[in-house]
């Protein structure tokens, strides 16, 4: 497909191995601050951290994001996605209202739910002392109390599951309004509503693009409904991939069986997984770019993370779809 002025429009980031770091056991701080700096000066708009405590060991997103945000200049830094409900919301909100001032604006928070059926991650909330079952309408809550501290002072809220009284937050966030907020939701009519009705941004791994652009129409619709503009939610997409030979094939679906636990075929029944000589891999891209995605997050099921890293930017830019150096 040659480029169009609509490509232009479309953002690519990257997703930094912070799991891999505790799989592998082999990464030292400074090969993570140079895969970010790495990232930025091929021209990726952004890079982005996963989250989880106890049941997927990684980095901890939120420092992660202020230190990546302190070795880089232009790139933004993003959650993709994180457990906001694992946090009480006055203290995730200085947080990330503090990571965005010291980065100079630059932060996109990514909320997700994690899975109720997966006893490992129904642990992690149970560990801490909270309800699996309330997750979905504590982050509701969260996102609603995280705006009001952003944009105002002397704040009370009395919630289901927060209550307080005459809280003013300083630093205020740099980006007028507050942080963007994405939330996550595949093909599920609460989720696609709730991104409709209040997410500043939606992320997704559904397994087409045809999928994809039915999904988009729905949090269009629900965004009017709910009497907002559908037009200011940016359309994401987080998928999983592995460019290259056969052999990088073979790797990045052992690689996934590894970080999943379970058959490489179950885990891409379940999300968006492409691997595949690059064009390939581009041309899977450029399908859900037709349907609607302007946000793309890209993350590598390979050992191999920096090898990936330069091979994507120049498969991207033989397209014309990246720039940087």
């Amino acid at each position: 497909m040659s480029p169009t002025s609509e490509n232009h429009k479309v953002s690519f980031g990257i997703l930094l191995p912070t799991r891999e770091v505790v799989m592998s056991g082999g990464w030292q701080p400074s090969r993570l601050f140079e895969f970010a700096e790495r990232a930025e000066a091929l021209g990726f708009h952004s890079v982005w951290v996963g989250d989880s405590i106890t049941a997927k060991p990684r980095l901890e997103a939120l420092t992660t994001l202020a230190a990546v945000g302190a070795r880089t200049k232009t790139v933004r830094l993003g959650t993709a996605v994180l457990l906001a409900a694992l946090r009480h919301p006055i203290l995730l909100a200085h947080t990330v209202a503090n990571i965005d001032w010291l980065s100079g604006g630059r932060v996109d928070l990514g909320i997700g739910y994690s899975r109720p059926s997966d006893p490992v991650q129904e642990h992690e909330f149970e560990v801490l002392g909270l309800s699996v079952k309330r997750r979905i309408k504590m982050s509701e809550e969260i996102v609603r109390v995280m705006r009001r501290l952003w944009r105002e002072n002397d704040v009370a809220h009395a919630g289901e599951f927060a209550n307080f009284d005459h809280v003013s937050l300083e630093p205020k966030p740099v980006q007028p309004g507050g942080v963007p907020i994405w939330l996550a939701s595949n093909n599920v009519e609460p989720g696609l509503r709730r991104v409709g009705r209040l997410g500043d941004g939606w992320l997704t791994n559904v397994t087409s693009a045809r999928l994809y652009k039915e999904c988009l129409n729905k949090i269009r619709d629900y965004a009017a409904q709910a009497g907002r503009e559908a037009g200011d939610i940016q359309a994401g997409l987080y998928f999983t991939l592995a460019g290259g030979e056969e052999t990088a094939r073979r790797e990045a679906q052992e690689f996934l069986a590894q970080y999943y636990n379970k058959p490489y075929e179950s885990v891409a029944r379940a999300m968006l997984c492409v691997t595949g000589a690059w064009d390939e891999v581009i041309d899977h891209t450029e399908a859900y770019i037709e349907s609607g995605a302007r946000t793309v997050v890209m993350r590598f099921a390979s050992r191999d993370q920096f090898g990936q890293l330069e091979a994507c930017a120049d498969a991207l830019k033989r397209r014309r779809l990246l720039g940087g150096e």
